[in-house]
């Protein structure tokens, strides 16, 4: 079993957290491959989401991208531009199709006005994105490729992982070395040659287009100390 870190970059709530905000609310319907928010668009409104996965994703002057985190059900996303009254300041992008609210911000701010619990969530929320944002800091500033791809691995199995009675564990999602790449902010070929290597070493394989990690004691290893 791999333990869930709570500084991954996938964030799961239970949709019943967030209640008190998006009550008398209907959800809007987001399709694969559609912007929720674009970087730079008026804060108009902080978006809960109530099902699907919503990528969340910064770019520099050149179109370089990093991916921030993905939200998923009970996560929410655009509310620190929409209190500090700028443009977002990333851009909202829905993996598969995802059920959304849409909250108007003049709602959100009216909901948390003498809701103590209801703030104290939403600032335990921004928290746990500091600590994201804060780790994937250290993580570029300390660390080799070779650790943060141990590391996302680790925590994709952590959120999508099933435990096989041999110990191994079936990550149940698709991803490509790309989308790797853009989470840990490397190349694709620098992926590529990374995860062809725990694969060489029996670390990880590949079945049926899902990986399933042999040894995550291993990758642990990786993470402690490069080897």
């Amino acid at each position: 079993m791999v333990v869930k870190d709570e500084s991954s970059p996938w964030i799961h709530l239970d949709l019943s957290y967030w209640e008190d905000l998006f009550q008398d609310q209907i959800p809007r319907l987001y399709r694969k491959k559609t912007f929720l928010f674009k970087h730079g668009d008026p804060p108009e409104h902080v978006f809960i989401i109530k099902s699907g996965r919503v990528r969340i994703t910064s770019y520099n002057a050149d179109g370089n991208e990093k991916q921030l985190y993905i939200g998923e059900t009970g996560s929410i996303c655009g509310e620190l531009d929409c209190i500090q009254n700028q443009p977002y300041n990333a851009s909202a992008f829905a993996i598969v199709d995802s059920e959304v609210f849409c909250l108007p911000y003049r709602v959100f701010e009216y909901r948390l006005r003498d809701n103590w619990p209801l703030t104290k969530k939403l600032m335990q929320m921004l928290c746990r994105k500091n600590n994201i944002f804060m780790e994937q800091i250290l993580e570029l500033s300390f660390n080799q490729s070779v650790q943060r791809v141990a590391r996302i691995l680790l925590n994709i199995a952590a959120e999508y992982g099933q435990d096989l009675p041999d110990g191994s564990v079936r990550i149940g999602i698709r991803f490509t070395h790309q989308d790797i790449a853009t989470m840990i902010n490397t190349s694709r070929v620098t992926t590529n040659n990374i995860i062809n290597d725990f694969s060489e070493k029996g670390i990880i394989f590949r079945e049926g287009g899902y990986y399933i990690l042999k040894d995550t004691a291993r990758l642990n290893d990786y993470i402690l100390k490069e080897e």
